[in-house]
């Protein structure tokens, strides 16, 4: 029911009703009605009409006829749709103490605390794996949001759970270094008919991609970020990544300046200036490092590293 709430409150909004909830058990319900994931609010008192009805109505009226609770049309009783009971059982769902109640069903560490609009860190497994939950992976990829789910990390491994996570939302958060899951993938039913977060399947994908250089269209997006660099600057970095998977990863200063004919340190520091204007002087200097008297080399282990044609 956990994962089920989750998906709808990601697809529809806060807003579930009884026959919705019909599918699980009255102690499930009433489960997570004490746990205040749900909150019981007013009967309804009216029923949406016919998709095919042109009775004006904006909805239908609810009566009792003989022993049946029937939801009227107004011109043709034989489109009246008999209710049960629960029908008329309303319920919004609490997002934060969904995410509270996720994260207690897999025993993680810490605490739930919200990251950002939608996004909420869950906790820690005992592995020391940080785990964040958002009601829709596109949210991730928004300005900012790679670095505040780093830093809520600590340095720690991060498992992103999403409502759904298609192959290319999947490629691009293991782009950015993170392993994706959808929720509905690691939850499961226990013996008890509990739902639990099953933590042994969050762990992180080893050595996830952080640094994509795709040769055909000379682009390279790092931890998922974009770095626009001039033709000129994208040839030193080829240079650079291209020696990643030697038994050396050194690029040597004398095949800069074979290459450019200029002296490599200016090269590299036109490189870092670059990629400085779309990450940050850190990250740039952290890429491309200095190995003194020898040369150049990316700064990542090559696990971390993808060349594409």
């Amino acid at each position: 029911m956990l994962s089920f709430l989750w998906k709808r409150l990601s697809e529809v909004g806060p807003k579930v009703s009884g026959r919705a909830l019909r599918r699980f058990s009255e102690a499930e319900v009433e489960r997570l009605l004490r746990a205040r994931v749900l909150i019981e609010q007013r009967r309804a008192d009216t029923w949406p009409v016919c998709t095919h009805c042109d009775c004006g109505l904006d909805a239908r009226p609810i009566r009792t006829v003989g022993d049946e609770l029937r939801a009227c049309c107004p011109h043709d009783p034989n489109e009246d749709e008999v209710l049960a009971g629960d029908d008329l059982r309303r319920f919004a769902i609490e997002p934060e103490r969904l995410a509270i109640a996720i994260a207690a069903s897999g025993g993680l560490i810490g605490g739930v605390s919200p990251i950002g609009e939608g996004i909420w860190l869950l906790g820690r497994t005992p592995a020391g794996c940080a785990v964040v939950a958002c009601l829709d992976a596109q949210i991730l990829f928004g300005p900012g949001t790679s670095l505040a789910l780093k830093s809520v990390a600590a340095g720690d491994p991060v498992s992103v759970l999403a409502t759904e996570c298609g192959p290319a939302d999947g490629l691009r958060l293991t782009e950015m270094g993170f392993a994706a899951h959808a929720i509905a993938d690691v939850m499961e039913r226990d013996e008890a008919d509990v739902e639990r977060l099953r933590v042994e399947r969050l762990s992180p994908t080893v050595g996830a991609t952080r640094l994509v250089v795709d040769l055909t269209a000379s682009s390279v997006t790092f931890d998922g970020q974009a770095i626009d660099l001039p033709p000129q600057m994208f040839s030193a970095f080829r240079m650079l990544a291209e020696q990643v998977d030697q038994r050396d990863p050194v690029l040597r200063s004398q095949e800069i300046e074979h290459r450019f004919e200029r002296e490599a340190r200016g090269v590299m520091r036109d490189l870092r200036k670059a990629i400085a204007r779309c990450l940050s002087a850190e990250e740039a200097d952290g890429l491309v490092r200095t190995v003194r008297n020898r040369g150049y080399r990316v700064g990542l282990d090559p696990s971390e590293v993808i060349l594409t044609r």
